[in-house]
């Protein structure tokens, strides 16, 4: 059993990271190594035996950390995911093994809203076209279907945090708002719920789709919902790849339904950094076609390793599991001088809280907490002495619902 306080923590990077997030590691007392090359499966489940925490920091055309490598790697108390997407982690095995898989999902809304709103302003001027034209050596000056924003419906599908972000920077540019959301949701500035997708795509120049991959948000923009617009309004797209029909868009682009489109997400995108990729949007005019690239600038990237190495140290610390993606979201409180923690990983079953309620009454717990994600119950206790901890450690551990434990 680990205890962070008296052992040093060993930290496999497999992809670089900010030098300010690895800063964070370094203060926190834990040692380093770097490993860049791929590995092959056997290889890296060798590699992983040896430390505490795995960092991944790139996206890749196939899972990384898979089955077999998590479940070789018998030290292993966290992940660390410094990108948008976890899809290189088998999360769901991490998480039957009873260990995190940490991220930072929020830092990238700002980018991304600002990728949003420099799209409806190059896409109403027609400013890519233009400069593209010249690049040819056409010098073509038009106003013909070149507008400004300024007094025009921005409609965002989706009002989360990105949502609201888009809505903020969208009054700033004099554009009204508004958004359907399927939960209520508290307005920002001067936006305006509406009823029904119908009603936001019938009433707005340009749509923002800001949604999550759920199932019921697939191919949600169609042909039928594409002549719900107005006819010369945009379409911009930066979250779920599946959530437009992407051959009905090039119709309603090729038709003149639409007067321009941006895209920065698709379905079966590649991973890898250069590859070829084909769509049925190549060739429209007015129509930004970018590789995945909203969420990635200099600052995005410098927030998002920042958080993430911070909560690597949180959790390594006390427990916090609230950057956790496979976890249930804790906030841990300071662990009091003199007192002991215990960390309980256990199988979310009937008649499993009853099972460690029968350990814990024989001791004086100072405090506990429990909460649930999925199959997995994290629990949390504090006690009065290490030899205590100790004690209760060797009987939770013996549960047959026990996954994994940890004396803090």
């Amino acid at each position: 059993m680990l205890s962070p306080q008296t052992k040093t923590l060993k930290v496999l990077l497999l992809d670089p990271i900010p030098e300010q997030a690895r800063d964070v590691l370094l203060n926190a007392g834990y040692g380093i190594d770097d490993c860049y090359n791929e590995l092959s499966e056997g290889a890296l489940a060798r590699k992983l035996t040896e430390y505490h925490v795995a960092c991944v920091a790139k996206e890749r055309e196939d899972e990384y950390l898979t089955d077999e490598v998590l479940r070789s790697a018998h030290r292993l108390l966290a992940i660390g995911c410094f990108t948008t997407s976890a899809s290189q982690i088998n999360v769901s095995v991490a998480q039957h093994m009873g260990i995190p898989v940490i991220t930072a999902p929020y830092q990238h809304q700002h980018c991304i809203a600002e990728y949003i709103m420099s799209s409806i302003v190059l896409l109403s001027r027609q400013l890519l076209d233009r400069s593209v034209e010249v690049h040819s050596q056409t010098w073509n000056k038009v106003s013909a279907g070149c507008y400004e924003v300024r007094g025009k419906t921005l409609g965002i599908i989706g009002y989360g945090g990105l949502g609201g972000q888009v809505g903020v920077l969208a009054e700033a540019l004099s554009l009204r708002v508004i958004f359907y959301d399927q939960d209520s949701v508290m307005p920002i500035g001067s936006a305006r719920s509406v009823a029904s997708i119908k009603e936001l795509l019938e009433n707005s120049n340009y749509v923002v789709v800001a949604v999550n991959a759920a199932e019921e948000n697939v191919r949600m923009i169609g042909k039928e919902e594409l002549s719900w617009m107005p006819k010369g309004s945009y379409l911009i797209n930066t979250s779920y790849s599946e959530a437009v029909d992407l051959e009905a868009l090039s119709e309603a682009l090729k038709s003149g339904q639409l007067n321009g489109a941006a895209l920065d997400s698709f379905p079966n995108q590649p991973k890898a950094a250069k590859a070829t990729f084909q769509t049925p949007l190549e060739g429209c005019k007015n129509v930004i076609l970018t590789p995945s690239i909203s969420d990635s600038t200099v600052q995005s990237t410098l927030r998002t390793g920042l958080e993430v190495a911070n909560a690597i140290v949180k959790y390594i610390r006390d427990g916090t599991t609230s950057a956790a993606l496979n976890f249930p979201s804790i906030v841990a409180w300071p662990i009091k001088p003199g007192q002991c923690r215990i960390l309980n990983m256990h199988r979310n079953v009937r008649g499993v809280l009853r099972e460690i309620d029968s350990v814990l009454s024989e001791y004086n717990v100072q405090r506990q907490l429990l909460d649930t994600q999925g199959g997995l119950g994290y629990f949390i206790a504090d006690v009065d002495a290490e030899s205590v901890a100790t004690e209760i450690v060797s009987q939770l551990a013996l549960l047959s619902h026990t996954i994994r434990m940890r004396i803090l």
